[in-house]
């Protein structure tokens, strides 16, 4: 079986100790694994260039502005995927994170990615809901984890998923109608569809057709786990992290007896965390 070649796309605004570490434990536990034949990282950042003057790990650094949090994510997004779609035009998977989240276990991603290519999936995700909210249809699909066929999003021009293009059309209609703001869960579902209609030529039953070219990160749902959108934080399982407080991202790494990496071991070592992430304030999870 030949191993997949994949990239990491790691986007932030502020989480800059978040990306360190990740792309630390891409360099050291990813690469060391044995269970991919290649392995490019793209950095995506919209903050200030002082927080973060020069490459560290990563084989691209791309700096955009900053236009806002929804625009912002999809902008980041858009950015990374068209330098792995323009330079990186071989690896077969992208793995896409926004910075605070960290992989742990690379063996549970190769076999989603074995099974993705088995059954010829386009992606993996899953429902960014809560117990009341479980479908992607309603709740859109988690974008600080996912996972894309490169070879397809190219053929079939999932990206760019044009945030601001669309809310100039659509988000005063939305505003005024419910009240709603336009979320890039919801959006990037729209840019999935509409790339799976090119692919197939169809207009009846596209939503189920593309839900079935998903492979669905069932272990991760409820992402949410009440209406309140309290987030689960921790899948062991999965070795998914996406804690915002350091304090419970360093108690796992100290658990996993990860310790290899030079901001990985500052997170370890210090008794104080104001230094983290800049002291950006934190946010509720469950666990």
């Amino acid at each position: 079986m030949n191993k997949p070649k994949i990239g990491f796309l790691i986007y932030t605004y502020n989480r800059i100790d978040d990306a360190l570490i990740s792309m630390e434990l891409i360099e050291n536990i990813w690469k060391k694994s044995g269970l991919f034949s290649d392995i490019k990282i793209i950095h995506c950042y919209n903050g200030d260039k002082k927080w973060y003057s020069t490459k560290y790990l990563e084989d691209d650094l791309v700096r955009i502005k900053n236009p806002g949090h929804f625009q912002g994510a999809s902008e980041l997004i858009d950015a990374g995927m068209k330098v792995f779609q323009r330079k990186y035009k071989n690896l077969d998977y992208v793995i896409v994170l926004a910075a605070d989240t960290w992989l742990l276990k690379p063996g549970y991603v190769q076999n989603m990615i074995q099974k993705m290519i088995g059954k010829k999936l386009n992606m993996a995700t899953c429902a960014w809901g809560n117990p009341s909210m479980k479908e992607i249809r309603d709740a859109g699909m988690a974008t600080d984890f996912f996972i894309v066929d490169l070879q397809w999003v190219k053929k079939f021009k999932m990206f760019p998923i044009d945030y601001a293009g669309f809310y100039k059309k659509f988000g005063e209609l939305l505003l005024y109608l419910r009240g709603y703001n336009t979320t890039l869960e919801k959006l990037i579902f729209v840019r999935y569809l509409q790339a799976i209609k090119k692919q197939y030529n169809i207009d009846v039953a596209l939503r189920d057709t593309g839900l079935s070219k998903i492979y669905m990160m069932e272990d991760r749902e409820p992402v949410h786990l009440n209406d309140k959108w309290f987030r689960k934080a921790y899948w062991p399982k999965m070795g998914l992290v996406t804690h915002h407080e350091p304090e419970l991202k360093k108690k796992i790494l100290k658990e996993s007896g990860i310790v290899t990496g030079k901001n990985i071991k500052k997170l370890l070592v210090s008794k104080s965390l104001d230094y983290y992430n800049r002291g950006i304030r934190k946010f509720k999870n469950i666990n």
